[in-house]
Protein backbone atom coordinates (compact mmCIF):
# COMPACT_ATOMS: atom_id res chain seq x y z
CA UNK A 1 0.00 0.00 0.00
CA UNK A 2 1.34 3.48 -0.88
CA UNK A 3 -0.69 5.36 1.80
CA UNK A 4 -0.52 6.04 5.54
CA UNK A 5 -1.64 3.68 8.31
CA UNK A 6 -2.46 3.51 12.00
CA UNK A 7 0.30 1.78 13.97
CA UNK A 8 -0.86 -1.79 14.43
CA UNK A 9 -0.33 -1.55 18.20
CA UNK A 10 -2.90 1.24 18.43
CA UNK A 11 -5.83 -1.16 18.73
CA UNK A 12 -7.89 1.23 20.84
CA UNK A 13 -7.89 3.91 18.15
CA UNK A 14 -8.80 1.37 15.49
CA UNK A 15 -11.69 0.12 17.65
CA UNK A 16 -12.88 3.68 18.27
CA UNK A 17 -12.89 4.44 14.54
CA UNK A 18 -14.81 1.24 13.77
CA UNK A 19 -17.40 2.21 16.40
CA UNK A 20 -17.55 5.82 15.22
CA UNK A 21 -18.29 4.86 11.63
CA UNK A 22 -20.38 1.76 12.52
CA UNK A 23 -18.16 -0.57 10.50
CA UNK A 24 -19.83 -3.99 10.37
CA UNK A 25 -17.79 -5.62 7.63
CA UNK A 26 -14.66 -5.23 5.56
CA UNK A 27 -13.45 -3.86 3.26
CA UNK A 28 -14.96 -0.52 4.27
CA UNK A 29 -13.69 2.83 3.00
CA UNK A 30 -14.90 5.97 4.79
CA UNK A 31 -14.08 9.22 3.00
CA UNK A 32 -13.80 12.47 4.97
CA UNK A 33 -13.57 16.08 3.83
CA UNK A 34 -10.68 18.36 4.94
CA UNK A 35 -12.67 19.29 8.08
CA UNK A 36 -13.14 15.67 9.09
CA UNK A 37 -16.79 15.49 8.11
CA UNK A 38 -18.05 12.30 6.48
CA UNK A 39 -18.51 12.51 2.72
CA UNK A 40 -19.46 8.86 2.33
CA UNK A 41 -19.15 5.64 4.30
CA UNK A 42 -19.41 3.65 1.08
CA UNK A 43 -16.22 4.65 -0.67
CA UNK A 44 -15.66 1.05 -1.68
CA UNK A 45 -18.71 1.01 -3.95
CA UNK A 46 -17.88 4.44 -5.32
CA UNK A 47 -14.36 3.42 -6.31
CA UNK A 48 -15.52 0.09 -7.75
CA UNK A 49 -17.82 2.08 -10.03
CA UNK A 50 -15.27 4.81 -10.76
CA UNK A 51 -11.78 3.25 -10.86
CA UNK A 52 -10.36 6.27 -12.72
CA UNK A 53 -11.48 8.63 -9.93
CA UNK A 54 -13.40 10.89 -12.30
CA UNK A 55 -16.00 11.69 -9.61
CA UNK A 56 -13.55 12.17 -6.72
CA UNK A 57 -14.26 12.80 -3.82
CA UNK A 58 -17.49 10.93 -4.51
CA UNK A 59 -19.91 13.31 -2.80
CA UNK A 60 -23.26 11.49 -2.59
CA UNK A 61 -25.96 12.97 -4.83
CA UNK A 62 -29.11 14.54 -3.42
CA UNK A 63 -32.23 12.36 -3.23
CA UNK A 64 -33.90 14.35 -6.01
CA UNK A 65 -30.96 13.66 -8.29
CA UNK A 66 -31.15 9.87 -7.93
CA UNK A 67 -34.92 9.49 -7.54
CA UNK A 68 -35.52 10.88 -11.00
CA UNK A 69 -38.56 12.67 -12.37
CA UNK A 70 -40.52 9.93 -14.15
CA UNK A 71 -42.09 6.68 -12.98
CA UNK A 72 -44.38 4.09 -14.52
CA UNK A 73 -47.93 3.38 -13.40
CA UNK A 74 -49.81 0.09 -13.44
CA UNK A 75 -51.34 1.13 -16.75
CA UNK A 76 -47.91 1.72 -18.27
CA UNK A 77 -48.34 5.48 -18.24
CA UNK A 78 -45.68 7.95 -17.12
CA UNK A 79 -46.20 9.72 -13.79
CA UNK A 80 -43.90 12.66 -13.06
CA UNK A 81 -42.39 13.74 -9.77
CA UNK A 82 -44.17 17.06 -10.20
CA UNK A 83 -47.49 15.19 -10.02
CA UNK A 84 -46.46 13.87 -6.61
CA UNK A 85 -45.86 17.32 -5.14
CA UNK A 86 -47.00 17.42 -1.50
CA UNK A 87 -46.89 13.62 -1.17
CA UNK A 88 -44.97 11.42 1.18
CA UNK A 89 -43.14 8.95 -1.07
CA UNK A 90 -41.96 5.48 -0.08
CA UNK A 91 -39.34 3.71 -2.19
CA UNK A 92 -39.96 -0.03 -1.91
CA UNK A 93 -36.93 -2.26 -2.53
CA UNK A 94 -38.20 -5.79 -3.08
CA UNK A 95 -38.10 -8.86 -5.33
CA UNK A 96 -40.36 -11.81 -6.06
CA UNK A 97 -37.69 -14.38 -5.08
CA UNK A 98 -37.41 -12.95 -1.55
CA UNK A 99 -39.60 -14.89 0.97
CA UNK A 100 -39.90 -11.99 3.48
CA UNK A 101 -40.94 -9.74 0.59
CA UNK A 102 -43.78 -12.08 -0.34
CA UNK A 103 -45.07 -11.79 3.21
CA UNK A 104 -44.64 -8.03 3.50
CA UNK A 105 -45.96 -6.94 0.08
CA UNK A 106 -49.63 -7.93 0.74
CA UNK A 107 -49.54 -6.12 4.10
CA UNK A 108 -48.05 -3.05 2.49
CA UNK A 109 -50.81 -3.22 -0.10
CA UNK A 110 -53.46 -3.13 2.63
CA UNK A 111 -51.86 -0.10 4.25
CA UNK A 112 -51.53 1.63 0.88
CA UNK A 113 -55.21 1.05 0.10
CA UNK A 114 -56.32 2.39 3.49
CA UNK A 115 -54.29 5.56 3.05
CA UNK A 116 -55.66 6.07 -0.46
CA UNK A 117 -59.23 5.59 0.82
CA UNK A 118 -58.58 8.34 3.37
CA UNK A 119 -57.31 10.66 0.65
CA UNK A 120 -53.81 10.81 2.12
CA UNK A 121 -51.15 12.14 -0.24
CA UNK A 122 -48.95 9.07 -0.23
CA UNK A 123 -47.31 7.11 -3.02
CA UNK A 124 -45.02 4.10 -3.27
CA UNK A 125 -42.39 3.53 -5.94
CA UNK A 126 -41.24 -0.05 -6.48
CA UNK A 127 -37.49 -0.45 -7.03
CA UNK A 128 -37.07 -4.01 -8.19
CA UNK A 129 -34.28 -6.42 -7.31
CA UNK A 130 -35.75 -9.09 -9.57
CA UNK A 131 -33.30 -11.02 -11.74
CA UNK A 132 -34.96 -10.18 -15.06
CA UNK A 133 -37.80 -8.15 -16.55
CA UNK A 134 -40.16 -11.12 -16.82
CA UNK A 135 -39.91 -11.71 -13.07
CA UNK A 136 -40.41 -7.99 -12.47
CA UNK A 137 -43.55 -7.94 -14.61
CA UNK A 138 -45.00 -10.97 -12.82
CA UNK A 139 -44.30 -9.55 -9.36
CA UNK A 140 -45.51 -6.06 -10.25
CA UNK A 141 -48.95 -7.53 -11.02
CA UNK A 142 -49.40 -7.87 -7.25
CA UNK A 143 -48.76 -4.17 -6.61
CA UNK A 144 -51.10 -1.18 -7.03
CA UNK A 145 -48.44 1.55 -6.90
CA UNK A 146 -45.82 3.10 -9.17
CA UNK A 147 -42.49 1.58 -10.17
CA UNK A 148 -39.14 2.37 -11.70
CA UNK A 149 -38.99 0.88 -15.20
CA UNK A 150 -37.06 -2.37 -14.85
CA UNK A 151 -34.60 -1.39 -17.58
CA UNK A 152 -33.46 1.58 -15.49
CA UNK A 153 -30.97 -0.52 -13.53
CA UNK A 154 -28.58 2.38 -12.97
CA UNK A 155 -31.22 4.47 -11.19
CA UNK A 156 -32.19 1.53 -8.98
CA UNK A 157 -28.52 0.95 -8.09
CA UNK A 158 -27.97 4.61 -7.23
CA UNK A 159 -31.06 4.63 -5.01
CA UNK A 160 -29.85 1.52 -3.19
CA UNK A 161 -26.48 3.18 -2.63
CA UNK A 162 -28.01 6.50 -1.56
CA UNK A 163 -30.18 4.89 1.10
CA UNK A 164 -27.65 2.26 2.16
CA UNK A 165 -29.93 -0.65 1.30
CA UNK A 166 -28.21 -3.91 2.24
CA UNK A 167 -31.21 -6.24 2.37
CA UNK A 168 -34.81 -6.54 1.23
CA UNK A 169 -37.61 -5.84 1.78
CA UNK A 170 -36.72 -2.26 2.58
CA UNK A 171 -39.18 0.64 2.63
CA UNK A 172 -37.59 4.09 2.64
CA UNK A 173 -40.13 6.79 3.53
CA UNK A 174 -39.54 10.33 2.27
CA UNK A 175 -41.36 13.50 3.25
CA UNK A 176 -42.83 15.97 0.74
CA UNK A 177 -39.45 17.73 0.76
CA UNK A 178 -37.73 14.40 -0.08
CA UNK A 179 -36.02 14.30 3.32
CA UNK A 180 -35.81 10.81 4.82
CA UNK A 181 -38.58 10.22 7.37
CA UNK A 182 -37.65 6.59 7.99
CA UNK A 183 -34.74 4.73 6.31
CA UNK A 184 -36.64 1.43 6.62
CA UNK A 185 -40.24 1.47 7.79
CA UNK A 186 -40.80 -2.23 7.10
CA UNK A 187 -41.24 -3.25 10.75
CA UNK A 188 -43.24 -0.15 11.63
CA UNK A 189 -45.68 -0.79 8.79
CA UNK A 190 -45.93 -4.51 9.59
CA UNK A 191 -47.05 -3.58 13.11
CA UNK A 192 -49.36 -0.77 11.99
CA UNK A 193 -51.69 -2.22 9.36
CA UNK A 194 -54.31 0.44 10.19
CA UNK A 195 -51.74 3.14 9.37
CA UNK A 196 -52.42 4.92 12.65
CA UNK A 197 -48.74 5.92 12.98
CA UNK A 198 -48.30 7.07 9.37
CA UNK A 199 -45.81 8.34 8.13
CA UNK A 200 -43.83 6.21 10.60
CA UNK A 201 -41.29 8.80 11.66
CA UNK A 202 -38.94 8.55 14.65
CA UNK A 203 -40.52 7.56 17.97
CA UNK A 204 -39.14 8.55 21.39
CA UNK A 205 -40.07 5.11 22.75
CA UNK A 206 -39.67 1.94 20.69
CA UNK A 207 -40.91 -1.55 21.51
CA UNK A 208 -37.94 -3.78 20.68
CA UNK A 209 -40.32 -6.66 20.00
CA UNK A 210 -41.69 -4.60 17.11
CA UNK A 211 -38.58 -2.93 15.69
CA UNK A 212 -35.08 -3.46 17.11
CA UNK A 213 -33.37 -2.50 13.85
CA UNK A 214 -32.00 0.93 14.87
CA UNK A 215 -30.89 0.22 18.43
CA UNK A 216 -27.21 0.55 17.51
CA UNK A 217 -27.70 3.87 15.74
CA UNK A 218 -28.52 5.94 18.84
CA UNK A 219 -27.68 6.25 22.51
CA UNK A 220 -30.43 4.10 24.04
CA UNK A 221 -31.90 3.50 27.47
CA UNK A 222 -33.50 0.08 27.88
CA UNK A 223 -36.47 -0.27 30.20
CA UNK A 224 -37.21 -3.87 31.15
CA UNK A 225 -40.40 -4.77 32.96
CA UNK A 226 -41.62 -8.22 33.79
CA UNK A 227 -44.42 -9.61 35.88
CA UNK A 228 -43.31 -11.36 39.03
CA UNK A 229 -39.90 -9.63 39.03
CA UNK A 230 -38.80 -9.13 42.60
CA UNK A 231 -37.13 -5.93 43.80
CA UNK A 232 -33.66 -7.46 43.84
CA UNK A 233 -33.95 -8.68 40.27
CA UNK A 234 -35.31 -5.34 39.12
CA UNK A 235 -32.33 -3.51 40.64
CA UNK A 236 -29.95 -6.00 39.05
Amino acid sequence: MPWLALPYADRDRKASLSKKFKVSGIPTLVILDPSGNVITKDGRTQIDGDPEGANFPWVPPEVKDVLGTEFMSKEGKTVTLAELEGHHIAVYFSAHWCPPCKTFTPNLGKVYSKLKEKGVKFEIIFASSDKNEAEFNEYYKEMPWLALPYVDRERKLKLSQKFGVTGIPCLVVLGPDLEVVNPNARNRVSNDLDAEEYPWGAKPLINLDEDPSNINDYVSVLFVKGEGMDEGAAKA
